[in-house]
């Protein structure tokens, strides 16, 4: 594995009560690293802090150069799919690629409004748009939420090739099958305040891992 690209570090956050507790994790370019627990324990505030939009009470983090899907697609409701795909792009004064539309089955939903599709071509739309963008370190929350199997094979196949490529990926997920097929490693995140409990090598990942 090669540069260090997300680095977490003894990260604290509260909001009233504490909901992260002393979190250290890390991924590595041409690593694909999985973050799995049970819903309420702190993954969505993670991927909040590793964006930018939260920011941590202690700890160190520091990520090179993300692209973030949410776990909420966040589509302008008044914008056509292909305008939302291409805005972060257009916004940073890119052309817009559509390298991946089509691999995630959304080509003929692209002149359509968000009201005008089903959940899951509105969360590929959100996938396209965080793969569209210039990024060393891809950050996916619930990724597989709404995605057909065919879908969900297509995208497990994009993230081992950005990989491949040298990309760092982060998967965070309560779909184990999915993390068990891509992931090199994978940090398993529970209790309140949220700690991580264990970290499992690819090696050891399959059944009876938890």
């Amino acid at each position: 594995m090669g540069e260090r690209l997300v680095l977490v570090e003894n990260v604290v956050k509260s909001f009233g009560e504490k909901i992260l507790d002393g979190i250290s994790l890390e991924v590595k370019a041409g690593e694909v690293v999985g973050l799995i627990g049970p819903n309420g324990t702190g993954k969505s505030t993670l991927v909040k802090i590793l964006a930018g939009v939260e920011s941590p009470d202690s700890g160190r983090v520091y990520v090179k150069n993300p692209s973030v899907l949410y776990q909420k697609d966040y589509l302008l409701p008044w914008k056509r799919l292909r305008d939302n795909l291409c805005l972060p792009s257009r916004f940073r004064g890119r052309e817009c690629g559509l390298k991946y539309v089509e691999r995630l089955g959304i080509v003929q939903y692209l002149d359509l409004y968000p009201k005008q599709v089903s959940g899951g071509t509105r969360r590929k739309t959100a996938i396209a748009r965080a793969l569209n963008m210039d990024f060393d370190v891809l950050i996916l929350d619930e990724p597989f939420t709404g995605l057909d199997s065919r879908s969900k094979e297509e995208l497990l196949s994009i993230i081992r090739e950005l990989a491949n490529s040298g990309k760092g990926v982060l998967v965070v997920s309560h779909q184990l099958e999915e993390l068990f097929k891509v992931a090199d490693r994978v940090y398993i995140i529970g209790g309140r305040p949220a700690r991580i409990k264990k970290t499992l090598r690819r090696e050891e990942l399959g059944e009876g891992a938890f």
